[in-house]
Parts: C-alpha cells; structure tokens; sequence
C-alpha cells in the first residue's frame, strides 16, 4: 500500500520514572533525515530510537519528541557555581564604589543572578526503563504510520485516475499513428516530386531516401516504451514496498519519451494529446513528492 511522507502521532504512558508523553511528526522530504529530541537522562536511547525509526519509513523528515514529566518525590540536588557567585558580587562591589551607591551588596542581588544556582536531577542507570519507554514510542509511530496510510490511499487514487488519462491518450495516438506516418509519407513524396521535376532519378534510391525521412518521424518504439512504463507505474501503486524513489525514475523516463514524441510529431491533434499528457505527469510528479 502506498503511503504518504506526511503524518503525525502523540501518545503518552506511565513508567516507573514518571509520565512520558511522545510525539513525532514527518514531512517530506528526498532521503531519510530523522532529529530526536529526548530529556538529558534519556539521552542514552537516542541511537536506539533512530533505529526503530529507520525499520519503521525509509524516507521522509521525521522529527520524534519526548517529555518525561518525573514522579513527584524525585530527588533533586541544587548546585551553586561559587566561582561564577565571586565574580558577582566582585562586579556589585565594583558598580556600588564607581557610583558611590549607599545600598550594600546582598544575598537577594547574588541570588537572582543566572546560572549561579542550578537544580540537576539525581543521575542514575536508566536502562531498565527502556522497555518501558518502548511500547508508548512504537505507538505513537503507529498512529503516526496510519495518517500516513490514509493520506497515501488518496494520493494512489488520484495518480491512478491520471494513469487511466495518460493511458487513453496513448491508445488513441497509436491507434491513430499508422495514418499519421502514411499521410506524412504522401506529403513528403509530393514535395519531393515537384522539387524533382525533369531531374533523373533512381526510383530505387527515392525510395529508399522517403522510408529514412518517414521512419524519422515514426513514434512507435517511444509509445511502446511510455506505456511499459505506465505498467511498471501501476505496479508500483499496487506493492507493498516503498515506491517513491521509484516513481520518480519512471516519471523522468516518461517524461523523456513524451519530449521525443513532442519533437517528432507533425500532427495537431497528436501534440495537443501530448500537451494534456505533460500536464497529467506534471501533476502526478507533485503528489510523488509527497510518498515514500
């Protein structure tokens, strides 16, 4: 089934640490870049969790967040930088001299200054807590997974829909080229004969100069080749794997035979099927974009 690059999950769990709440968002994106942001404790998983991302999408930018709200209880030690608490009260000291202020320098001034007095969790191994956090990521995922999926089955519709366009159009320019190569045949035979009048010519030889000119014209080997090609598309909308790598290949190799066919054509109605053909893979190569 097709997916799209586009999805979103949140779920939260209880764990003996405390509550964990995860969240992932993906976007698209032209290979795989995945960023986790986790509390310093749980820094430890990040590798871990890539991992179960990577198995998880081969493409798309995927960025995976986790809150640990600790059980109340938890043990925390404050920490006081007594080197950066001398440089304050050296820098008051100094501003209360250089102005000749009254006020002395006080425990409230030196304590509301940055960074002097930190707050750090109790470290601890946190490995046992990691089949814990498992189950609530691998959900989250899931719901993330499912968005995907959804949005993937309307983006394999509406390809499937321009498929079937593409398809008709080709059908009826084959069906219609045999009369377009004969007619340009005959054109190109008159032409040749009022430029060739009174000349001696070796009819063998003429005829053998007006097969080379039409077969430059002849588009039956790059309508054989888009419609495999259309088969292979098809296919791919209908396979399980990651497909969009893959159809970005066969749109450019689609895109190259309608190009040839474009410059070989001498027929109105030919070029404006292959017109509406660009304008059909042009849209098709839009909502690619989006699947993984």
């Amino acid at each position: 089934m097709m997916k799209s690059m586009t999805g979103f999950g949140r779920q939260e769990g209880e764990i003996r640490l405390g509550k964990v709440l995860v969240e992932s968002r993906s976007v698209n994106h032209r290979y795989s870049d995945i960023n986790i942001r986790l509390p310093k404790r749980l820094a430890v998983f990040e590798n871990r969790i890539k991992e179960i991302i990577r198995s998880q999408a081969s493409r798309g930018r995927i960025d995976v967040s986790i809150k640990l709200e600790a059980l109340e209880g938890e043990k925390v030690q404050l920490q006081v930088d007594f080197n950066l608490a001398d440089q304050y009260v050296q820098v008051l000291q100094s501003l209360k001299e250089r102005f000749r202020l009254k006020d002395d320098v006080s425990l409230e001034m030196i304590a509301g200054a940055k960074d002097l007095i930190t707050a750090k969790e109790e470290s601890g191994d946190v490995e046992p807590y990691w089949q814990e956090i498992v189950p609530v990521l691998m959900r989250c995922l899931l719901e993330m997974d499912e968005m995907k999926r959804s949005e993937g089955e309307a983006l394999e519709r509406d390809i499937q829909k321009r498929l079937a366009v593409i398809a008709r159009e080709l059908e009826e320019i084959k069906e219609k080229t045999p009369l377009q190569v004969q007619a340009y045949r005959n054109r190109l035979r008159e032409r040749l004969q009022s430029l060739l009048v009174g000349m001696e010519v070796d009819p063998f030889r003429f005829q053998q100069e007006m097969a080379f000119l039409a077969e430059r014209t002849d588009i039956t080997e790059e309508i054989v080749r888009a419609e495999s090609h259309l088969n292979q598309f098809t296919l791919l909308c209908n396979g399980k794997e990651p497909v969009g790598r893959k159809m970005d290949f066969l749109l450019q190799e689609l895109h190259r035979e309608v190009n040839t066919v474009s410059a070989k054509v001498n027929d109105a109605e030919i070029s404006r099927k292959m017109v509406d053909i660009k304008s059909e893979l042009e849209k098709i190569r839009e909502q690619a974009q989006n699947i993984e």
